[in-house]
């Protein structure tokens, strides 16, 4: 079964880097947003399993922007990634419907599980 992915990260180089981690893997990358407006209509019209959030993006951050999509398309699964291992993050990312708050530090398969298992319906890491 492949899990349908939308990556959204102010970052071109995080994104590409994403891209390519996870070639080859149960995880297919449909689209990509460089802020939180961009990734709502990104969501929108490509309706993945999941949306990889960045949680700092200018304009709409990533919790903002999950906020959007949760009450827009419940059946999207959100995993925040970020470089910030901060509990207010954690819990809000978590009030905001995140499934999963997964560091940019982590590794491929435990990048892929965190996918996996989000679009699964599985409880978060």
């Amino acid at each position: 079964m492949s899990v349908k992915v939308v990556i959204a990260d102010d970052h071109e180089v995080v994104r590409r880097g994403l891209v390519s981690l996870l070639s080859g893997s149960e995880v297919k990358i449909v689209g990509e947003a460089a802020n939180g407006e961009d990734a709502c209509r990104t969501v929108r019209k490509l309706k993945p399993d999941v949306v990889l959030l960045d949680i700092r993006m200018p304009g709409k951050d990533g919790l903002s922007a999950l906020e959007k999509i949760r009450s827009e398309m419940p059946g999207v699964r959100g995993v925040m990634l970020s470089t910030f291992d901060n509990p207010t993050y954690v819990a809000r990312a978590v009030a905001s419907g995140a499934h999963d708050y997964i560091l940019k530090g982590s590794s491929r398969s435990e990048l892929i599980n965190s996918i996996t298992g989000a679009a699964a319906g599985q409880l978060p890491m």
